[in-house]
């Protein structure tokens, strides 16, 4: 069991999860191990060693300690300081390590960890389909559909995007929203209430700063056509 509720790690450590699910989470699991232990190694004493004491810890018992000690060290020093953090329940990670999931269950896993890499600590967020799918394939940017990866692309569709936000809605926490505007508005803080008001209000105040700005250009059009005539 761990002793941890929640398990922090870089997006990109869930490319190829749609492939092989269990090699991204014990991906991830060696990232967070050896964020432990380097993080935290001071602590350990007594008959366990500072890396041993992390996978006990962490609730994960491994075949070849070693390699998971390689592969944990190298992926926390290309990827610590390049990367956009997301949190993982533990309880979530041991459903998802321990028992079979359908495709969709998976892409509704990286749907939320997407989200939530993309808001950070934003109580809400507005993107489009394209920069949420780019973070569900592990990409930090967002990429043309062509550059993602094929069992993450078959899914963005109006169809399974809508099949999937209302997933996470209903079951996962999320609030959405969108109407007549480009993109859509996220938020796992608030309700779907404040969330469609604060949409609105920005909206309103886009729209507002879009008038002033065409009676400003207006009134410039005016005098310089006045000037003209005056010269006539």
């Amino acid at each position: 069991m761990s002793s941890y509720e929640y398990y922090n790690f870089p997006i990109q450590l869930v490319q190829g999860f749609m492939e092989d699910s269990k090699q991204s989470l014990l991906n991830i699991s060696h990232y967070c191990i050896y964020r432990i232990f380097y993080e935290n190694f001071e602590k350990y004493d007594g008959t366990f060693t500072g890396y041993q004491r992390a996978c006990l810890d962490f609730g994960m018992e491994y075949k070849n300690v070693a390699e998971a000690y390689k592969n944990g060290m190298e992926l926390y020093n290309t990827t610590i300081d390049k990367s956009p953090m997301v949190g993982m329940s533990s309880t979530v990670y041991w459903d998802y390590f321990t028992n079979e999931k359908t495709e969709f269950e998976r892409i509704c896993l990286l749907g939320d960890l997407a989200f939530k890499s993309i808001l950070g600590a934003k109580s809400y967020i507005k993107l489009d389909n394209k920069y949420w799918f780019s973070r569900i394939d592990g990409s930090v940017k967002s990429i043309d559909k062509e550059f993602l990866s094929e069992k993450v692309r078959r899914f963005l569709n109006e169809y399974q995007t809508k099949k999937i936000k209302n997933e996470l809605i209903a079951n996962w926490g999320l609030a959405s929203y969108s109407r007549y505007n480009r993109g859509f508005y996220i938020s796992y803080k608030m309700t779907l209430d404040d969330l469609a008001y604060h949409a609105e209000k920005i909206r309103k105040s886009s729209r507002d700063k879009k008038i002033k700005e065409e009676v400003k250009t207006a009134h410039e059009k005016a005098l310089e056509r006045l000037a003209r005539e005056q010269q006539n």
